[in-house]
């Protein structure tokens, strides 16, 4: 009797162990099925607000101030104290080899507040840094020398890495200079589930289903210098550097510290302005670059690489609605994405831009509308393929 149980159950041992090295080996084969959130340490959204993202993704040297956070000497282009928050929906067209699917997601990109005294600026501003936010059921097979187990799955990434910054300004004359220190912070739960049906043919043939949840903790500094200067009473330029320590990832799975990785940050300039062509009529161009190539990894096949970027737009102050002055705006960008399957090449993000906005209350209400629809990667050269709408919205205060 014993030796008859033993015969059963080692076949049930070994479809176990086989089923459980293809879970392991998995996620390679499911790379191409996945949004372009679940690579690497995720989506660099841009903290920019709904005006700098209507004149191609600007945010920097903006003539009238920004609530965007490139560059904290900006700030100085605030003559009163200000309070200015974006959130940016997105729906996203996520294509496949098995066929196209919806999704979506809402960030809240960035919350930037300035207090001017005399000649100095001091902000404060919480934004958004790398999302990992997705969701992926799919139904495949498993084959095994044991039988042919169906199965459906689903993997669960929730969370990402934010900053919390404190920043001054200076102005002395035409120029102003400004520093930033800000801390990266952030949770990531990682849930993963596989349910398999028994055998074809054989539904006496069965095995175990497979689970996992794990939960990641980041941290890390980042410092940004800037430098912003008239140009005669129509232009204005604005350059910055950016600066991180390593990224502390701290994997904590039920509430036990069970292993830590570190990432190195990339080093990152940025540089634009604008100039009022007329007195309606205003020009915005930015452009940086991301040395994102310098971070290793160590998770199956992901590559990182450098991120360049660059936009611009124009913006027409002469619409009225009701009475109330609305600046049209429109505009395009280009951004590369540092992280990318190293099967395939690195993605790239294109978007058209536009939108409007309006003062209210005399000038101290602030509300401003960017859409973007543009695209993400191409499937047969990159992995993965999205189509994306994003509308960025800010709704600002200034205190005059």
């Amino acid at each position: 009797m014993m030796r008859g149980g033993a015969a059963r159950t080692r076949p049930c041992l070994l479809r176990g162990i086989a089923a459980a090295l293809a879970v392991v080996l998995a996620p390679g084969i499911l790379a191409a099925q996945t949004p372009v959130t679940a690579i690497g340490l995720g989506y660099p959204p841009p903290a920019l607000d709904g005006r700098a993202a209507a004149l191609g993704g600007t945010g920097i040297g903006l003539i009238g101030g920004s609530f965007s956070s490139r560059n904290p000497a900006d700030l100085t282009m605030f003559g009163n104290p200000a309070l200015g928050a974006t959130l940016a929906p997105e729906g996203v067209t996520l294509k496949t080899p098995e066929g196209n699917q919806s999704t979506g997601r809402s960030r809240f990109v960035v919350l930037q507040g300035v207090l001017p005294v005399d000649r100095w600026s001091f902000g404060f501003n919480i934004s958004s840094e790398l999302d990992q936010d997705w969701d992926v059921v799919l139904a495949d097979t498993l084959r095994t020398g044991f039988g042919d187990y169906p199965y459906v799955e689903r993997r669960q990434h929730d969370g990402g890495l934010s900053s919390i910054g404190v920043s001054a300004a200076y102005q002395f004359g035409p120029l102003s200079v400004g520093a930033e220190g800000s801390v990266l912070s952030g949770n990531l739960r990682q849930l993963f589930r596989r349910t398999f049906d028994p055998a074809v043919g054989d539904p006496s043939n069965q095995i175990g289903s497979a689970a996992g949840d794990a939960r990641w903790a980041y941290r890390g500094w980042r410092w940004r210098v800037g430098l912003s200067g008239a140009v005669g009473r129509r232009a204005t330029l604005s350059a910055s550097i950016t600066s991180y320590s390593q990224l502390q990832a701290r994997k904590d799975t039920f509430g036990v510290a069970i292993g830590t990785q570190y990432f190195d940050m990339p080093f990152e300039v940025a540089g634009g302005g604008s100039v009022l062509v007329t007195d309606r009529l205003l020009l915005a161009v930015g452009a940086g670059w991301n040395g994102w190539s310098g971070t290793d990894f160590r998770l199956y096949n992901t590559q990182a690489a450098d991120v360049f970027w660059a936009g611009g737009g124009l913006e027409y102050v002469g619409f009225r609605m009701l009475n109330l002055p609305v600046p049209l705006r429109i505009g395009y960008r280009y951004t590369d994405l540092p992280f990318y399957d190293g099967d395939y090449e690195q993605l790239s993000e294109t978007a058209v831009t536009f939108g409007f906005g309006t003062r209210l209350a005399g000038g101290r209400a602030v509300v401003d509308l960017g859409v973007e629809i543009g695209s993400r990667g191409q499937l047969e050269k990159t992995g993965v393929e999205e189509s994306f709408q994003r509308f960025s919205l800010t709704i600002g205060i200034n205190a005059l």
